[in-house]
């Protein structure tokens, strides 16, 4: 499910305090998936094995990226795009 305008203003509002928890509620919506942990959505979602493994550390840049890309796209690019894109899997 895509993200609305609303959702992705709550998501950079919310962003700058609190990284993960901001992901964590946007990734709920767009993997329909309202009570799944950070780690559930990791697994779930369409990451690369580096993605997965940079977001699940908390890396700064991955976070980055990915609010990026959610705030552009409201939506994740399925996996065989992010592995012809390199997605966010190499810093």
């Amino acid at each position: 499910m895509r993200l609305t305008k609303r959702n992705v203003e709550a998501l950079l509002d919310r962003y700058d305090i609190d990284p993960i928890g901001a992901l964590t509620t946007a990734l709920r919506r767009v993997l329909e998936m309202p009570h799944a942990s950070w780690d559930e959505l990791l697994l779930a979602g369409p990451f690369t094995d580096a993605e997965r493994a940079r977001l699940g550390r908390g890396d700064d840049g991955a976070l980055d990226e990915l609010v990026g890309e959610l705030n552009e796209n409201r939506d994740l690019a399925p996996l065989h795009q992010r592995v012809a894109d390199d997605g966010l899997g190499e810093a």
